[in-house]
Protein backbone atom coordinates (compact mmCIF):
# COMPACT_ATOMS: atom_id res chain seq x y z
CA UNK A 1 0.00 0.00 0.00
CA UNK A 2 1.41 3.38 -1.05
CA UNK A 3 1.12 6.28 1.33
CA UNK A 4 2.74 9.67 1.46
CA UNK A 5 5.16 10.54 4.24
CA UNK A 6 4.21 13.77 6.02
CA UNK A 7 6.73 16.60 6.43
CA UNK A 8 9.15 15.87 9.22
CA UNK A 9 9.89 12.29 8.22
CA UNK A 10 13.31 10.73 8.83
CA UNK A 11 14.41 11.73 5.32
CA UNK A 12 14.01 15.39 6.21
CA UNK A 13 16.34 14.89 9.15
CA UNK A 14 18.94 12.83 7.32
CA UNK A 15 18.95 15.08 4.22
CA UNK A 16 19.21 12.42 1.52
CA UNK A 17 19.67 13.61 -2.07
CA UNK A 18 20.22 11.89 -5.39
CA UNK A 19 21.50 12.63 -8.88
CA UNK A 20 22.72 10.62 -11.85
CA UNK A 21 25.77 10.83 -14.08
CA UNK A 22 25.69 10.01 -17.79
CA UNK A 23 28.26 8.12 -19.84
CA UNK A 24 30.16 11.37 -20.41
CA UNK A 25 30.61 11.88 -16.66
CA UNK A 26 28.28 14.86 -16.58
CA UNK A 27 25.17 15.29 -14.43
CA UNK A 28 22.16 13.89 -16.26
CA UNK A 29 19.42 14.07 -13.59
CA UNK A 30 19.23 16.31 -10.52
CA UNK A 31 16.73 15.86 -7.68
CA UNK A 32 15.08 18.69 -5.77
CA UNK A 33 16.78 17.48 -2.62
CA UNK A 34 20.14 17.74 -4.41
CA UNK A 35 19.24 21.31 -5.28
CA UNK A 36 18.53 22.02 -1.62
CA UNK A 37 21.71 20.32 -0.36
CA UNK A 38 24.13 21.81 -2.88
CA UNK A 39 22.41 25.14 -3.50
CA UNK A 40 22.09 24.68 -7.26
CA UNK A 41 18.88 24.34 -9.28
CA UNK A 42 18.42 21.55 -11.81
CA UNK A 43 18.73 23.82 -14.84
CA UNK A 44 22.13 24.96 -13.55
CA UNK A 45 23.38 21.50 -12.52
CA UNK A 46 22.38 19.30 -15.47
CA UNK A 47 25.22 19.02 -17.96
CA UNK A 48 27.92 20.03 -15.49
CA UNK A 49 30.87 18.00 -14.27
CA UNK A 50 30.03 17.19 -10.61
CA UNK A 51 33.71 16.99 -9.67
CA UNK A 52 34.47 20.46 -11.04
CA UNK A 53 31.25 21.94 -9.69
CA UNK A 54 31.27 20.67 -6.13
CA UNK A 55 34.68 19.34 -5.08
CA UNK A 56 37.47 21.57 -3.72
CA UNK A 57 40.28 22.09 -6.25
CA UNK A 58 42.83 19.97 -4.39
CA UNK A 59 40.55 16.91 -4.54
CA UNK A 60 39.45 17.08 -8.17
CA UNK A 61 42.20 14.90 -9.62
CA UNK A 62 41.23 12.02 -7.35
CA UNK A 63 37.55 12.78 -7.98
CA UNK A 64 37.93 12.43 -11.75
CA UNK A 65 39.76 9.13 -11.25
CA UNK A 66 36.94 7.83 -9.06
CA UNK A 67 34.28 8.82 -11.61
CA UNK A 68 36.23 7.01 -14.33
CA UNK A 69 36.33 3.84 -12.23
CA UNK A 70 32.61 4.08 -11.50
CA UNK A 71 31.75 4.47 -15.18
CA UNK A 72 33.87 1.37 -15.79
CA UNK A 73 31.45 -0.53 -13.52
CA UNK A 74 32.98 -0.19 -10.05
CA UNK A 75 30.64 0.56 -7.14
CA UNK A 76 31.97 3.07 -4.63
CA UNK A 77 31.10 4.46 -1.19
CA UNK A 78 33.02 7.16 0.64
CA UNK A 79 33.16 10.50 2.43
CA UNK A 80 33.59 13.49 0.14
CA UNK A 81 34.15 17.13 1.19
CA UNK A 82 32.00 19.39 -0.98
CA UNK A 83 31.82 23.10 -1.64
CA UNK A 84 28.89 25.33 -2.51
CA UNK A 85 28.85 27.10 -5.91
CA UNK A 86 30.96 30.25 -5.70
CA UNK A 87 32.98 29.05 -2.69
CA UNK A 88 36.60 27.96 -2.87
CA UNK A 89 36.96 25.81 0.26
CA UNK A 90 35.01 22.86 1.58
CA UNK A 91 31.52 23.70 2.84
CA UNK A 92 30.50 20.33 4.26
CA UNK A 93 31.07 16.60 4.25
CA UNK A 94 28.87 14.18 2.30
CA UNK A 95 28.65 10.41 2.43
CA UNK A 96 28.22 9.31 -1.18
CA UNK A 97 26.94 5.96 -2.48
CA UNK A 98 27.63 5.52 -6.19
CA UNK A 99 26.10 2.61 -8.10
CA UNK A 100 26.91 1.86 -11.75
CA UNK A 101 23.86 1.85 -14.02
CA UNK A 102 23.01 1.86 -17.72
CA UNK A 103 21.21 4.27 -20.01
CA UNK A 104 18.37 3.24 -22.33
CA UNK A 105 21.02 2.85 -25.07
CA UNK A 106 23.11 0.49 -22.93
CA UNK A 107 25.78 3.07 -22.12
CA UNK A 108 27.39 3.05 -18.71
CA UNK A 109 26.14 5.62 -16.22
CA UNK A 110 25.91 6.00 -12.45
CA UNK A 111 23.33 6.73 -9.76
CA UNK A 112 24.55 8.75 -6.78
CA UNK A 113 22.92 8.86 -3.35
CA UNK A 114 24.23 11.61 -1.07
CA UNK A 115 23.77 12.01 2.69
CA UNK A 116 24.74 15.13 4.63
CA UNK A 117 27.15 13.82 7.29
CA UNK A 118 26.57 16.82 9.56
CA UNK A 119 22.86 15.96 9.71
CA UNK A 120 23.73 12.36 10.63
CA UNK A 121 25.98 13.58 13.44
CA UNK A 122 23.18 15.79 14.79
CA UNK A 123 20.82 12.82 14.79
CA UNK A 124 23.39 10.74 16.70
CA UNK A 125 23.70 13.53 19.29
CA UNK A 126 19.92 13.87 19.62
CA UNK A 127 19.55 10.11 20.06
CA UNK A 128 22.24 10.07 22.73
CA UNK A 129 20.48 12.89 24.60
CA UNK A 130 17.14 11.09 24.29
CA UNK A 131 18.65 7.87 25.63
CA UNK A 132 20.18 9.78 28.56
CA UNK A 133 16.85 11.37 29.48
CA UNK A 134 14.82 8.20 29.15
CA UNK A 135 17.42 5.86 30.57
CA UNK A 136 19.00 7.80 33.41
CA UNK A 137 16.30 10.11 34.74
CA UNK A 138 14.92 9.42 38.25
CA UNK A 139 11.51 10.53 36.91
CA UNK A 140 9.07 8.36 35.03
CA UNK A 141 8.82 9.30 31.34
CA UNK A 142 6.15 8.05 28.96
CA UNK A 143 5.69 9.12 25.34
CA UNK A 144 2.21 8.85 23.86
CA UNK A 145 1.67 8.80 20.11
CA UNK A 146 -0.96 10.90 18.36
CA UNK A 147 -3.36 7.96 18.79
CA UNK A 148 -2.82 8.22 22.57
CA UNK A 149 -1.16 4.83 22.89
CA UNK A 150 2.23 4.49 24.58
CA UNK A 151 5.13 4.68 22.13
CA UNK A 152 7.90 4.55 24.69
CA UNK A 153 8.41 4.48 28.46
CA UNK A 154 11.57 4.57 30.54
CA UNK A 155 12.67 2.04 33.11
CA UNK A 156 11.69 4.25 36.05
CA UNK A 157 8.10 4.30 34.78
CA UNK A 158 8.17 0.52 34.31
CA UNK A 159 9.56 0.02 37.82
CA UNK A 160 6.46 1.70 39.27
CA UNK A 161 3.84 0.20 36.94
CA UNK A 162 5.36 -3.24 36.42
CA UNK A 163 7.14 -5.19 33.72
CA UNK A 164 9.89 -4.02 31.38
CA UNK A 165 9.84 -0.68 29.60
CA UNK A 166 9.02 -2.32 26.26
CA UNK A 167 5.98 -4.05 27.79
CA UNK A 168 4.17 -0.70 27.94
CA UNK A 169 4.16 -0.06 24.20
CA UNK A 170 0.62 0.14 22.83
CA UNK A 171 -1.06 0.65 26.21
CA UNK A 172 -3.50 3.46 26.95
CA UNK A 173 -4.38 5.52 30.03
CA UNK A 174 -7.10 2.97 30.84
CA UNK A 175 -4.34 0.45 31.60
CA UNK A 176 -3.02 2.64 34.41
CA UNK A 177 -5.88 4.55 36.01
CA UNK A 178 -9.48 3.88 37.11
CA UNK A 179 -12.34 5.15 34.90
CA UNK A 180 -12.84 8.79 35.98
CA UNK A 181 -9.12 9.53 36.33
CA UNK A 182 -8.33 7.81 33.02
CA UNK A 183 -10.98 9.93 31.30
CA UNK A 184 -9.55 13.10 32.83
CA UNK A 185 -6.02 12.27 31.72
CA UNK A 186 -7.21 11.28 28.22
CA UNK A 187 -9.06 14.59 27.86
CA UNK A 188 -5.98 16.51 29.00
CA UNK A 189 -3.72 14.65 26.59
CA UNK A 190 -6.12 15.45 23.76
CA UNK A 191 -6.13 19.14 24.69
CA UNK A 192 -2.34 19.31 24.85
CA UNK A 193 -2.03 17.61 21.45
CA UNK A 194 -4.61 19.89 19.82
CA UNK A 195 -3.51 23.21 21.32
CA UNK A 196 0.20 22.74 22.02
CA UNK A 197 -0.31 24.25 25.46
CA UNK A 198 1.59 22.38 28.18
CA UNK A 199 -0.05 21.23 31.42
CA UNK A 200 2.02 21.08 34.61
CA UNK A 201 1.30 19.45 37.95
CA UNK A 202 -1.79 17.54 36.87
CA UNK A 203 -2.87 15.70 40.02
CA UNK A 204 -4.13 12.12 39.58
CA UNK A 205 -5.04 9.35 41.99
CA UNK A 206 -4.86 5.62 41.31
CA UNK A 207 -3.47 2.26 42.39
CA UNK A 208 -0.32 0.55 41.19
CA UNK A 209 -0.19 -3.07 40.02
CA UNK A 210 -0.22 -5.32 43.07
CA UNK A 211 -0.71 -2.36 45.42
CA UNK A 212 -3.45 -2.14 48.02
CA UNK A 213 -3.74 1.61 48.49
CA UNK A 214 -4.14 4.63 46.27
CA UNK A 215 -1.17 6.62 45.03
CA UNK A 216 -1.11 10.32 44.22
CA UNK A 217 0.64 11.32 41.01
CA UNK A 218 1.79 14.67 39.63
CA UNK A 219 2.14 14.77 35.84
CA UNK A 220 3.56 17.33 33.44
CA UNK A 221 2.39 17.02 29.84
CA UNK A 222 4.07 18.55 26.79
CA UNK A 223 3.48 18.28 23.06
CA UNK A 224 6.49 16.93 21.17
CA UNK A 225 7.29 18.05 17.62
CA UNK A 226 9.30 16.79 14.67
CA UNK A 227 12.01 18.95 13.15
CA UNK A 228 9.44 20.31 10.71
CA UNK A 229 7.10 21.31 13.56
CA UNK A 230 4.60 18.45 13.10
CA UNK A 231 3.19 17.12 16.40
CA UNK A 232 4.38 13.57 17.00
Amino acid sequence: MWQSSPPGSIYDYIRVASFSIGADGLIEQWSRRAAGLFGMAADEAIGRDPVEAFMPAELRSDGHRRVGEILDGKEWTGLVPFRMPGESGAHGLAEVYVMPSETADGERAALCIVVDVRALRRIETDLAASQAIFGQSPFGFVLFGTDFTVVRANQRFATVFGGAADDHRGRTVDDYLPGPEAERLAATLKRVLETGESVTDLQLVGPTPGGTGRRHWSMNLYRVHSGAGRPV
